[in-house]
């Protein structure tokens, strides 16, 4: 069986900002709806014989509470995907999109497309958990922008970029990334996720992570190679728990362009010491910004590595149900959002 798994958020979204132009004659926002079935048109040309599937975004408990949790402890400073932009301060593509998707979800009903949100998960961990049990003979083809993505990659599972037109196998990754599908989210542990508000380490961007998972494989390792490296120096760096005067001191500093030299940094951290150490001049070496603050975030870093792994284990996933496309509501639909270029097409989801 061959599957068309489709990222329902990330389509609709995408649609929004490129047809942001788009209204009725009643000046309504048609910009999702257009766009969405232009690319369901196109996507049933490309894949004829793919099942199609659109899976829409619950919010994610597991992710929230892991962050709730990490913000109160003072691990970071916000918690997961808090940084966004809500009700009125949100662009207004992001706005039509919240608006529009009732409806758009009820005229893909229309299309006997399955549709499916699972409570409590998003999206790619739907994706994730049918990927998971279908793997073995069914091909697998996961529709969507998000780069996450790339972790259910292997030998029957494959992603496209519509935007893109960009098609990314197993092969191709490793090709391009020198690193398994699985390594890739320990990438994102080091790095974190500006848009989701993920955390990883200051002076680590994702160009340093990939280097970094290429040479030692995992976060894990990467952490151990820099502990081995900071204990070679054989320095005792001196111990600041004692003493949240002098922390507080180095916590304030700042770099000649005003930014915070330390960005962060924990009194419960390890070797906070070692700022104090090089603040000092007491180091007769010169020890690695980004080794540094990797061993200090370490925490941190274990953390954005569970909020980057998608989770693929949701129990009881709802069937996939081809329906019946009912072509009559379906004009009724496209003439009230002023579809009118593709009703021709729509013969092409039948």
């Amino acid at each position: 069986m061959q599957y068309l798994i489709i990222d329902g958020n990330n389509l609709a979204i995408r649609s929004a900002f490129g047809n942001k132009e788009l209204k009725n004659k009643d000046g309504v926002p048609t910009g999702v709806h257009f766009g969405v079935f232009q690319s369901l048109i196109n996507l049933k040309g490309k894949y004829p014989h793919h099942q199609l599937l659109i899976l829409w975004d619950s919010k994610s408990k597991r992710r929230q509470l892991e962050a709730s949790v990490a913000v109160t402890a003072g691990l970071i400073k916000s918690g997961y995907k808090e940084n966004r932009p809500r009700g009125e301060e949100a662009p207004q593509e992001l706005r039509d999109f919240y608006a529009q998707a009732p409806y758009l979800q009820k005229g893909i009903g229309q299309t006997g497309i399955p549709q499916i949100r699972i409570d409590g998960f998003e999206a790619d961990d739907v994706g994730a958990s049918y990927a998971k049990k279908l793997q073995g003979d069914n091909e697998i083809v996961f529709v969507t922008g998000d780069n996450d993505y790339f972790q259910l990659l292997s030998p029957n599972v494959s992603v496209y970029d519509g935007m893109k037109d960009k098609t990314t196998t197993l092969a191709s990754f490793q090709e391009e990334y020198k690193i398994t599908p699985e390594q890739f989210v320990h990438c994102g542990a080091l790095s974190g996720d500006t848009s989701d508000n993920i955390f990883g380490v200051p002076s680590v961007g994702e160009v340093t992570a990939l280097k970094l998972i290429q040479e030692h494989g995992s976060w894990q390792k990467v952490l151990e190679a820099l502990k081995a490296q900071l204990a070679e120096y054989r320095i005792k760096f001196p111990d600041l728990s004692g003493n949240p005067a002098e922390f507080e001191r180095l916590k304030a500093l700042a770099t000649d362009s005003g930014k915070p030299k330390y960005p962060e940094i924990l009194l419960s951290m390890p070797f906070t010491g070692v700022v104090q150490a090089i603040e000092d001049k007491k180091l007769k070496v010169k020890i690695p910004k980004t080794t540094l603050m990797t061993v200090m975030f370490e925490e941190r870093v274990k953390m954005a590595y569970s909020l980057k792994l998608m989770d693929s284990d949701i129990p009881a996933l709802p069937e996939i149900k081809q329906g019946t496309l009912n072509k009559e509501r379906l004009l009724e639909y496209f003439d009230y959002y002023d579809i009118e270029s593709l009703k021709e097409s729509l013969y092409m989801l039948e």
